[in-house]
């Protein structure tokens, strides 16, 4: 697990965002109403009639520094000298813009600036930086025909506006006559949206499983795959229904349940 979730968070230092999400998002936005953006984005902070008409909207960042200092002493025969330094908290305020050009038919024509801060159009199938999720539910491994709680986690960032790389963990426990059993799974996986809320992941995991009643223990590296649908979408934020399975030699286990996360 700490290997995928490394290799996923280093991915996610030269992910797909900022700018380049950005440009990306201006250009979903060409063709849409001025009524359309409003609703998903608000009132504009400022408009201007010229040749077309302009919508600025800003988004205010708050920066903060946190109080500090340092000290220092040191002494010897014949004398001692030593220093203390304080410098207080900072707290400002940053701004980005984004400028939005209307056509006579209020019509997007135009867009630039930081519009990764209000995100695309509703539907569009952009995804961008960090994404991270948690998930619950119940599952059952092929060993046992009584399904208990369940549930992972992903962790890791966008490489192109539908293609990720993120660190995986799953467990997975289920009971039988024999007695309860469990499976674990960490590696690292592709995640690729088919659609704005559709999103298949698959990937190389290592494996661990305890038989019923914990009689035996099974270490192996096998394939840990999902598939989720976001049935309730706000912005990044998606609310999912999703099913994992992971398959090694000797045992396969799974679960289906309902997660949140970011996406």
């Amino acid at each position: 697990m700490r290997m995928g979730i490394l290799l996923a968070i280093a991915a996610c230092g030269g992910c797909y965002h900022g700018a380049a999400a950005s440009r990306d998002i201006d250009a979903a936005w060409r063709g849409h109403a001025r009524a359309e953006l409003e609703a998903r984005w608000g009132a504009p902070a400022a408009e201007a009639h010229e040749a077309q008409t302009l919508l600025r909207y800003t988004h205010t960042h708050l920066q903060v520094e946190l109080p500090g200092g340092a000290a220092a002493f040191s002494a010897g025969p014949g004398h001692a000298e030593g220093f203390v330094e304080w410098h207080a908290g900072v707290v400002w305020h940053t701004t980005t813009d984004a400028i939005v050009a209307l056509d006579p038919s209020s019509t997007i024509v135009e867009m630039r600036g930081a519009s990764v801060e209000w995100g695309p159009p509703a539907g569009a199938n952009l995804h961008w930086g960090a994404i991270f999720g948690i998930h619950a539910g119940m599952g059952r491994l092929d060993d046992t025909g009584t399904p208990l709680p369940s549930g992972g986690v992903y962790l890791g960032g966008m490489l192109t506006p539908q293609l990720g790389l993120v660190g995986t963990y799953s467990f997975v426990s289920g009971t039988s006559d024999m007695g309860s059993a469990i499976g674990m799974a960490a590696g690292i996986g592709a995640q690729y949206f088919t659609t704005d809320r559709l999103s298949l992941r698959a990937g190389p995991a290592a494996v661990l499983s305890f038989s019923p009643g914990f009689t035996d223990t099974h270490a192996t590296a096998g394939l840990d795959a999902s598939i989720a649908y976001a049935f309730v979408r706000h912005g990044a934020l998606a609310v999912d229904l999703r099913f994992d399975l992971i398959m090694a030699p000797g045992t396969a286990f799974g679960s289906i349940g309902v997660g949140v996360g970011r996406d």
